[in-house]
């Protein structure tokens, strides 16, 4: 985890894209357009967005997408930055490049709305099955 590139982090609502060529990164919104995902630069309509590109501009950033602080409850590991949809509810944190065990909001790492570390058992909010 130590190696995490902050630009290589999501949540695991989120599919990621990697491509060597700018025709690479066409014809992938090319293809996601033909299954009707609406392509980038459409607001808040967008379903997916070019980021930090080598072939070009960055497309728009819509508001249901924003980059969060991920911080480890294990503190030799350093924080990371990660990509996540707003409102969210999926907490597991994947990292598509490096194979690394992935890390769940509340028992290994948190980020905002912070949900501080759950005790082994319990769920979410902190109930266990007893309750």
């Amino acid at each position: 985890m130590c190696s995490a590139d902050p630009h290589r982090n999501f949540d695991g609502e989120i599919m990621a894209f990697g491509a060597m060529s700018g025709n690479d990164i066409d014809r992938y919104i090319k293809e996601l357009k033909s299954f009707g995902y609406v392509g980038p630069d459409n607001g808040d309509a967008s379903d997916m967005v070019v980021a930090e590109s080598l072939f070009g501009d960055s497309s728009e950033m819509p508001s249901w997408l924003e980059l969060v602080d991920v911080n480890f409850f294990d503190e030799k590991l350093p924080p990371v930055k990660a990509w996540k949809k707003k409102e969210s509810e999926v907490y597991k944190l994947l990292n598509f490049e490096d194979d690394i065990n992935h890390p769940t909001k509340g028992y290994e790492c948190d980020w905002p709305l912070h949900i501080g570390k759950i005790a082994k058992g319990t769920d979410k909010f902190g109930l266990s099955g007893d309750d």
